[in-house]
């Protein structure tokens, strides 16, 4: 259930991506293997990742559980690359360990990535009010990156849709309202992003643009969920 909320979010930033005429490489499912990541980051050279799929304070997984990362054993294949993964607990010790070994930037999460949902709307998660105001602040704030926004727009875009959900449902007359807020809460504080937060994914020439560019200009956009 986690990762199919992952997917559907992904889907909306791929269709973002794709609107300002980026080229996006989509590796989910079956896809969503270690071997087809690792050609991809060699012969593909993604201008900027976005990853959905398990993670733990070291290692990050792929399809059928496959581990792909693992601290301090493979993660130098990130050198040199831009993501942000929205994987439970690899900022704690994946991520610092990636910008180590020489990636430029890496968004990820120190605890537990929280939310709720409304078990009426799984076959329409991108319809579910429950899970909306995380998909607004994971969506809102990637697409600041693929508009022409730094890393550090990008947290203060996730900062700000996430503390927006917090006062949209601390008064609301919803059984689960407090649950909401406490997950939003939590999820804020948790997005750490390390490296080089004054870099730019997309060019500034191309973000002035704001309007659909064509392929060859495009930034390159990797995503891989399950």
């Amino acid at each position: 259930m986690a990762t199919e909320y992952g997917h559907a979010w992904l889907g909306e930033i791929i269709r973002i991506a794709e609107r300002f005429g980026h080229t996006v490489l989509d590796l989910s499912r079956d896809a969503a293997t270690q071997e087809r990541l690792f050609t991809a980051l060699a012969e593909f050279q993604p201008d900027i990742m976005f990853l959905c799929s398990h993670g733990n304070e070291s290692q990050f997984s792929g399809q059928n559980g496959e581990v792909v990362f693992t601290a301090c054993h493979n993660d130098e294949v990130m050198a040199g690359n831009q993501a942000y993964y929205l994987s439970c607990l690899m900022g704690e010790a994946l991520v610092p360990s990636m910008v180590s070994k020489g990636a430029v930037t890496v968004a990820g999460y120190v605890t537990e990535f929280v939310w709720v949902i409304d078990p009426a709307y799984v076959d329409d998660k991108l319809a579910d009010p429950r899970a909306y105001p995380f998909m607004r602040a994971i969506v809102e704030s990637s697409g600041r990156l693929l508009e022409g926004g730094s890393w550090q727009h990008f947290y203060d875009t996730w900062v700000a849709m996430c503390n927006m959900g917090v006062r949209e449902w601390f008064e609301r007359d919803d059984p689960t309202a407090p649950s909401i807020v406490a997950a939003l809460e939590q999820d804020r504080d948790s997005l750490v992003v390390l490296g080089e937060t004054s870099i730019r994914p997309v060019q500034e020439a191309l973000a002035r643009a704001m309007s659909p560019l064509p392929p060859a200009l495009g930034v390159t956009l990797l995503a891989l969920f399950l």
